[in-house]
């Protein structure tokens, strides 16, 4: 996200200096333009002069093409005409209205107009012969064009001096407004952690910044879950931890008498008491190391744990309906046996008796489905997931367990980038759905930090 950023003002930046490249081009461009089409414009009237003096010449001699150069002179012949008639013998200027012959051209005669060097404003010009003796120069001078150049460059500057404070101010500007849009997301983050997890970053800019502050508002989403996860696994916890002792402490004060019973009742809490430790150290051992992962059949691990629980079904009436296909995930087989076994005891111990377990494996293009469907409490109890899985192991006193087994379901799906949903079942009961990644998507991810 910090590159997004970065190339975004980097876009910006050279945005700014492209429009401060653009118009210099543009300007120079323009004077080009405009000078070769003022350069055209008079060479074209300089050779119709030229074609004209030839005539008028051949037909009434150099003394009337004379009379007609003086005259333009004295009449003041609009259009920058510049002209100079001498005598090539002893360089005497015959008529004209320039001081001197341009130093760049010849004294021969040239075959089209050319440029005199150094002249201002420009001078273009052609040499012809006049009745086979006499040079005449005739030209035009471009007055306009250094006027148009000083101009040109006065408002190119004009604007780039516009550009770059305009430039500068906006700068300015979208600093301020990202250092608040900073402050903002900062803000969140210390309220979120000061204990206010609704906050989240009132911005939906779609610019970089923008997206940050969407993927810090998923993220704290993605927080305040686990920590509302991790809230109810470590209270359902205390309550088992606290069930225990507390049943004991009733029962051997009820037998203060009977010192052996009292003993036996002792043991046998400290007992759960140690499953349940047990129960919590594998969960979290489970959260730091790393997954034995293998390629595994879903379906064959599928049909052995529903042997191995089909007599505690049979013994409870219970029918073991399976549907089982073909199925492959990635991931560690002890694991995932353990899962599947726990949904399994489970939805036995919540099922009545002469109810049905179905047991379910298949495959789709979006992975491989577990699904396990009791005929027991459905959601309607238990408005609140995952803390519905863990009130559920509250709600029956007289099941035995740890009440840790659903926990550690969601924590092996976790390990293995699955997901878990409840839904009820038709005609009552609850179905639990282990929604696996595709074979395809490799191993599963490193643990959860």
């Amino acid at each position: 996200m910090i590159e997004q950023l970065s190339r975004w003002s980097w876009r910006r930046a050279l945005l700014l200096l492209a429009l401060l490249a653009i118009l210099p081009g543009a300007a120079a461009l323009f004077l080009l333009t405009t000078r070769d089409q003022m350069m055209r414009s008079a060479e074209n009237e300089v050779n119709a002069d030229v074609a004209a003096l030839t005539r008028l010449t051949d037909v009434d001699g150099v003394v009337t093409a004379i009379e007609v150069l003086e005259d333009r002179g004295a009449r003041g012949a609009s259009g920058g005409l510049a002209y100079l008639l001498v005598d090539p013998e002893n360089g005497a200027t015959l008529a004209g209205n320039m001081e001197h012959w341009p130093r760049s051209i010849p004294r021969v005669p040239t075959g089209k107009p050319i440029v005199a060097a150094g002249e201002s404003p420009v001078l273009i010009g052609r040499v012809m012969l006049l009745d086979d003796h006499f040079l005449l120069f005739t030209g035009r001078r471009i007055e306009g064009f250094a006027a148009l150049r000083d101009r040109t460059i006065q408002v190119v500057g004009g604007f780039t001096v516009i550009i770059l404070a305009g430039g500068l101010i906006f700068a300015f500007l979208s600093i301020r407004t990202a250092e608040k849009r900073i402050a903002a997301i900062e803000a969140t983050l210390t309220a979120f952690s000061q204990g206010r997890r609704s906050v989240r970053i009132e911005d939906r800019r779609r610019d970089p910044l923008g997206r940050v502050s969407a993927r810090v508002n998923a993220l704290l989403d993605l927080l305040r879950e686990k920590l509302r996860h991790h809230e109810l696994i470590a209270e359902q916890i205390a309550h088992e931890l606290r069930g225990p002792v507390a049943r004991a402490a009733t029962a051997i004060q009820a037998r203060s008498d009977d010192p052996a019973q009292a003993s036996l009742l002792a043991r046998a809490t400290i007992d759960d008491l140690l499953q349940m430790i047990d129960g919590v150290l594998f969960i979290t051992g489970m959260r730091i190391r790393d997954l034995k992962v293998e390629r595994i059949p879903l379906h064959e691990v599928a049909s052995e744990i529903a042997e191995l629980f089909g007599e505690v079904a049979e013994s409870k009436e219970i029918e073991l309906e399976r549907s089982l296909h073909p199925a492959f995930i990635m991931g560690e087989r002890a694991l995932i046996e353990r899962l599947m076994a726990n949904l399994v005891d489970n939805a036995l111990k919540y099922s009545p008796p002469g109810s049905s377990l179905r047991l379910r494996v298949r495959a789709d293009a979006d992975g491989a489905l577990l699904e396990i469907s009791d005929k027991g409490q459905g959601l309607a109890n238990f408005p609140e997931t995952p803390g519905m899985l863990l009130a559920r192991g509250q709600a029956t006193q007289d099941v035995a367990g740890t009440g840790l087994g659903l926990a550690l379901v969601l924590r092996i799906a976790e390990r293995h980038d699955a997901q878990v949903h409840f839904a009820d079942r038709e005609g009552g009961g609850l179905t639990v759905a282990v929604r696996f990644a595709p074979e395809s998507a490799g191993t599963p991810g490193p643990p959860a930090t």
